[in-house]
Order: C-alpha cells, then structure tokens, then sequence
C-alpha cells in the first residue's frame, strides 16, 4: 500500500497522484552517502512567510528520497500533516516559516506526537524571527546544513511558553513570547511597521521608538497609560491584581537587539510587568533595556520574576508569537524543552 501525503490544501492523496507535484513528495533522486542512514526528515512550508512570499518557494536543496515537504494553508491542515508526520515515524521536522509558524508546527506536534517530540529546525522565513535569532541559526542556512547537524546530533534545548486555558476553551498553544497590555498594541502597531518594509531589528527598534511615543502623547485617560486589569498569582498568593501598562513574558534566552528586559541572560520562564500608569519610563527605560537591576525598578512599579508558572485573569487579549488570543483564566508555565537543530 502506497503512503498518503498531503496536498497544499491539506487534503488526502494517494502518493502516485501527487508525483505532480514534486515541491510536496520526496525526489526519487537517491541521498548522498553522508546522509544515506537520514530516512525520517518533514519540511513545513509557509508560503505565506515573508521570504517565502517575496522570492517565491525554493526547492529542496538536497534530494533525499525519504524528505516529505507540505505546505498546508490552514491550521487544520497542518494539523493533520503533523499527525502524518508521527505516524510516519519523522524523527526530523524543519520548519519553513516564521515565529508564528514555529509557534503553530510545535503546538500541533504536542498533540499528534502526545508529548514525545521530535527534533526541530528553522529555515528563516518570517518577519522577526527572534526563536531563529536566539539559536543564531543564519539567514543562508540550507536544508543540507540542517542535515549535517541532525547526524552530528549539533542541538540546543529551549523550553516553550505554555499556555493553557483553564476550562479548556481552546487549544493549548506553546510559544516563546508571551504579552499583554501595551505589548498587545504595540504589536498592532508592528503590523504597520511590517507594511512599511522593515523587519527583523529594524522593526522591533521601530515599534519600540512608536510605542514609547505614544505612551508620552497620550493623556491620562489613554489606554496606553491607564493599563488592562490582569490578576497574576503564584503558588497561590497574588503578586499583581491592579491595572498593568504591559507584560511581557518569554523563556528564549537572548531577545532582538540585545535587549535585555529581563536582566541578565538565563534560561528559564522570565516575566516582566509594569504596572499602570509607568512611573518616570523615561527615567527607567534604560535599566529596562540593558538588563540592569536597581532597587529603585520595583519600588516603582517594574517587576521581573522567574516562574515556572503562573496564573492569570485576562479580560482582554494576548499575544503569543505574534498572534492575539482570546484572554480569560490561564496557566503559564515553562513547557518540557525542545530539541533544535543549530549551526
């Protein structure tokens, strides 16, 4: 019996019909020797990834016979890509896309693999790419030198953010840039920035410099100083149930720019809040970025913590990875770690 893959569309097909379409079956060219014993290798495709859009789908640049690239459209598709991907027995998947494609293959993978992940990789294809900056993976970097690393097993561990809802109300999702609050806004205001033709640093200096901006314009009654209500609590004590300016979640180790909100560069579920209205931002603003510790930060309103999770009270939206989510009670913790493939 032939294996069925996966259309574009996310359909079923039997594995003669799609030898059309070579960019979503293996090649029957034979692999190279070196990678002869790689038999397990999935590439998910984003075509909507700003690369990916821009210069159009590249071809594999290595032909292996047992590489199954797809390139669902929707999220029920790559559902069920994963879901073909463990039953395959894929040990390797390479993700052609962005942060939020990242974000959407390993919350898919927890499902279909039920816990017991395979290895990652990331061809940087999307807008900010700060999970690809972290692991310094290049933006050159090849599916060949993906290969080579697999076999000499070159892999660091990142521990997503995991975020459930408390009833259930959808699906858990696993990232690694949690935010609220002005972070939310800010990162609607990156949209505009994105259709301005900046990205990557570029983009994040540009949000940065606007939402500071408008944060100084505004009056008091502006919802950029006035805050959202959150309730955050640990270990059953409330540590903030006020008004908050801005959240900002995340267990990547190194942030764009080399920015450093959470102080020194550590491993682990890292949070930092402002409460609302901020207190002398300008004044702060530099210890926020540089990572520098001061008495005087949490004094007035800036906290940082280090949790392994946490629990919060949302009316509002979120944003993880770049997407916003519906809010309500959630449980935030530091997700089992991932293996990626690195340089």
């Amino acid at each position: 019996m032939k294996r069925p893959y996966l259309t574009e569309d996310g359909s079923w097909t039997a594995a003669a019909k799609l030898a059309q379409s070579p960019d979503l079956t293996p090649s029957n060219d034979a692999a190279p020797p070196e990678f002869a014993p790689l038999r397990h290798i999935g590439v998910i495709t984003n075509v909507r990834s700003y690369r990916n859009r821009r210069e159009g789908r590249q071809p594999l640049d290595m032909p292996d016979a047992h590489v199954i690239r797809v390139a669902p459209e929707t999220r029920e598709a790559l559902s069920r890509a994963i879901a073909m991907f463990a039953h395959e027995g894929v040990d390797l998947i390479v993700v052609d896309g962005g942060d939020g494609t990242v974000r959407d293959v390993i919350s898919a993978a927890h499902v279909a693999y039920r816990g017991n992940l395979p290895r990652f990789a990331i061809l940087r294809s999307g807008k900010t790419n700060a999970l690809a900056m972290d692991l310094n993976v290049p933006w050159q970097w090849s599916l060949t030198d993906i290969l080579d690393g697999h076999l000499k097993d070159r892999v660091e561990q990142r521990s997503p953010v995991h975020v459930r809802w408390i009833k259930g109300a959808h699906p858990d999702r696993f990232g690694f840039i949690f935010g609220f609050g002005a972070y939310v806004r800010a990162t609607m205001l990156a949209q505009k920035v994105h259709k301005r033709g900046l990205f990557n640093s570029f983009a994040v200096a540009m949000t940065l410099a606007w939402a500071i901006l408008q944060t100084f314009l505004g009056g008091p009654r502006s919802p950029w100083k006035r805050g959202d209500t959150i309730r955050m609590s640990r270990d059953s004590a409330d540590f903030i149930s006020e008004n908050i300016y801005l959240v900002l979640g995340s267990t990547l180790r190194k942030m764009p720019l080399g920015l450093r909100p959470f102080g020194t560069l550590r491993s682990g579920l890292k949070f930092l809040a402002i409460k609302a209205p901020p207190k002398g931002l300008l004044r702060f603003l530099p210890n926020i970025l540089s990572g520098t510790n001061s008495r005087r930060l949490e004094k007035n309103g800036y906290i940082r913590r280090d949790v392994d999770r946490v629990f919060l009270s949302l009316r509002k939206s979120f944003i993880l990875d770049g997407e916003r989510y519906p809010g309500g009670n959630l449980a935030v913790s530091r997700g089992a770690p991932v293996e990626f493939i690195v340089p």
